[in-house]
């Protein structure tokens, strides 16, 4: 059996490491690449996963919202969020979309001692932020920020936040360094010409970029940082079950989490 982690660019993907030492400690025969994907031709990418031999893809980017139309069923995490990272073939070559960017940034923060807070803020207004809006939801946020270079462009956001029950604010960049939890849903670098509005906040940020490291913001940041890796293996975690079948015991569970982090040298807190 194969998996693969798809997107365009995606060199600089760790997925591979991830999986890979996952799949060794589990004693699971599964074959885990990279492959760069264009958009135009996910339609005919979905019809070969039917033909066998997958076990399921993770999606990245720009193909998170891309793939939806070509499942035949979705989370509902899918569909409030607007976006899938992971696909799931099953045995009968039927696809399932699942979104674990949600579980992946709940247990980075949980990692860094935040289980909860009543309110988030949120840097970018992309597929990225739309699971990390439900993710400070399922935190217990009641009130979300978002900062945007752009304002007209937070309706998606906004929306959502709108939809589980949340205050929303949107601004242009602006200081936020007396914000609590702070989550840059950013592209690698695209936050460093924030920095100095910014300024160096004293919350706790997750930021989910995470090549280069640290990132300018993460750098210029004076409070607890989690590198976005830590969000990338959780929900590689979550990918894992999925893609062996295996009802993961919690020790099992914590067993293939460490080895993840070990395989891209990151350790497991902040």
């Amino acid at each position: 059996m194969k998996a693969a982690v798809l997107g365009k660019p995606i060199s600089h993907s760790k997925s591979p490491q991830l999986h890979r030492a996952a799949y060794r400690l589990l004693g699971v025969d599964l074959d885990y690449q990279r492959l760069e994907l264009d958009p135009a031709d996910a339609p005919d990418f979905a019809a070969g996963l039917r033909a066998g031999g997958w076990a399921g893809c993770s999606v990245t980017m720009p193909l998170k919202d891309v793939f939806i139309g070509h499942m035949d069923s979705v989370t509902d995490l899918v569909t409030t969020t607007g976006a899938l990272n992971t696909i799931v073939v099953h045995p009968d070559g039927t696809l399932h979309g699942q979104n674990t960017d949600v579980y992946g940034i709940v247990r980075a923060f949980a990692d860094a001692g935040i289980g909860h807070t009543g309110t988030g803020t949120i840097l970018g207004a992309g597929n990225t932020a739309l699971a990390a809006v439900q993710a400070l939801h399922q935190m217990g946020a009641e009130r979300v920020r978002f900062v945007v270079r752009d304002p007209a462009r937070a309706g998606r956001v906004t929306a959502l936040a709108a939809a589980l029950g949340m205050a929303a604010e949107v601004s242009p960049v602006r200081e936020i360094t007396g914000d609590p939890v702070v989550v840059s849903t950013l592209p690698p670098s695209a936050a460093d010409g924030w920095v100095p509005a910014l300024g160096a906040g004293t919350g706790t940020l997750l930021d989910v970029a995470y090549d280069p490291w640290p990132s300018a913001l993460a750098a210029a940041w004076r409070g607890p940082v989690i590198n976005g890796l830590a969000m990338l293996v959780h929900q590689a975690v979550e990918q894992v079950r999925l893609f062996t079948g295996l009802d993961l015991a919690q020790e099992e569970r914590e067993n293939v989490t460490n080895t993840m982090f070990a395989a891209v040298a990151l350790h497991r807190g902040r």
